[in-house]
């Protein structure tokens, strides 16, 4: 790791409440040179739950730091440029932690028993939550569901039938020995996030452990945030963290590579620089626009107590175009590094891989800028994807 790479690396320049050490940073660097793990190495994730990063959102009334947005993204990102699939699962998990304001006191700290504990889910393949005595009858299978090995709590969204019809929509939080998990993330990249698959049958879940997600007045500035924005910033930095790294790896590589049948390294060729230039220019743009709207956004939530509907266009349009242009950068930076970045023992091969699994992910889908656009032209707009 070069001087340079390390200052990119150390939080502790931002004045983080929980800046990578060096012995983490050390574990982070030899997890991002792991491929094909289904599960992040067993002694990160111990020195991760020793620190709490998987629950970096969760409210400090249960012991977590319910970190600041603006810091909380820094973080994410720098983490996302050692490894990607550790930071994906940071920020599922500190992300879903944001949840345990919505239990009853008693209740989170029962799951809460400490800061370390760590949820996991996954959207529905098919579910369904049936009302009964004291609580509902949960049924269904869920995909996707990152961090599920290192998780202790699992939760299943799911319709509730009531007097025959469904009326709304919950979140069921239930011991992940409950659930059966099947093991079918086979994929190019994120391979350690372990996305596996879960289902429970029948399972009864106390009324007060099934919650509608949501906002309300007397939530902190933090949680007036939808949840689905929170994931989408933090994503956008696991991509940005990804990005940089990619376009650092390049630049290395330039430095030293002679391409077959020429005589000079590839840093002297004037085709090579100029692809450099562009891609840090859009990796720059992207990461000021990230930060700058992050921030504009945290000001005016704190200053008005809630999450407008202009805040949320904003870190909707910025979570998902700085995913977009990471993955420029990232097929730029896997374009400079010639034919070393098909071989999969190479560093910039598990960075393009995580990449193209990164954009497909629904916070980065392409279409978001037409919803974004209808907002712009005046004319209503309704998403999940602003909630």
């Amino acid at each position: 790791m070069t001087e340079t790479q390390h200052a990119r690396l150390n939080p502790q320049s931002l004045g983080h409440p929980c800046p990578l050490n060096s012995e983490m940073l050390t574990a982070l660097s030899k997890a991002g040179q792991l491929s094909g793990e289904k599960a992040l190495p067993a002694d990160l994730v111990a020195q991760l739950k020793q620190e709490n990063y998987f629950t970096l959102l969760l409210p400090s009334d249960l012991g977590g730091q319910q970190m600041e947005l603006p810091e909380y993204i820094s973080l994410v990102q720098s983490i996302g440029q050692l490894d990607a699939s550790c930071a994906w699962c940071v920020n599922q998990g500190s992300v879903l932690s944001t949840l345990a304001r919505l239990l009853a006191p008693d209740l989170a700290r029962h799951i809460w028993v400490s800061p370390d504990i760590t949820l996991a889910n996954g959207p529905p393949i098919q579910a369904h939550s049936k009302a009964i005595d004291n609580g509902f009858s949960l049924s269904g299978t869920w995909s996707f569901s990152s961090g599920i090995n290192h998780a202790d709590w699992l939760l299943g969204m799911a319709p509730v039938t009531e007097t025959g019809e469904t009326r709304r929509y919950l979140w069921h939080f239930f011991p992940k020995s409950e659930a059966r998990i099947v093991d079918d993330w086979d994929v190019s990249g994120l391979s350690a996030t372990g996305s596996f698959q879960f289902s429970v049958d029948d399972l009864m879940i106390e009324t007060g452990f099934a919650v509608s997600v949501g906002t309300r007045p007397e939530d902190p500035p933090l949680y007036q945030i939808p949840m689905n924005l929170l994931f989408a910033c933090g994503f956008a930095g696991v991509a940005l963290g990804t990005a940089r790294s990619a376009l650092d790896l390049s630049l290395q590589k330039l430095g030293q590579k002679i391409k077959r049948f020429d005589r000079k390294v590839m840093s002297n060729d004037v085709l090579n620089q100029d692809q450099v230039g562009r891609a840090e220019a859009t990796w720059q743009a992207a990461d000021d626009y990230l930060r700058s709207q992050v921030s504009s956004v945290w000001g005016s939530v704190n200053n008005s107590g809630v999450c407008s509907l202009d805040d949320k266009i904003k870190l909707r349009l910025a979570a998902t175009h700085c995913i977009r242009q990471a993955k420029r950068v990232t097929d730029d930076a896997y374009d400079l590094c010639s034919t070393d970045s098909i071989f999969e023992t190479e560093d910039i091969h598990k960075k393009f891989q995580d990449m193209h699994v990164i954009t497909q992910h629904v916070q980065g889908r392409p279409e978001v800028y037409a919803l974004v656009g209808k907002h712009y032209l005046g004319l209503p707009v309704e998403s999940p994807l602003l909630n």
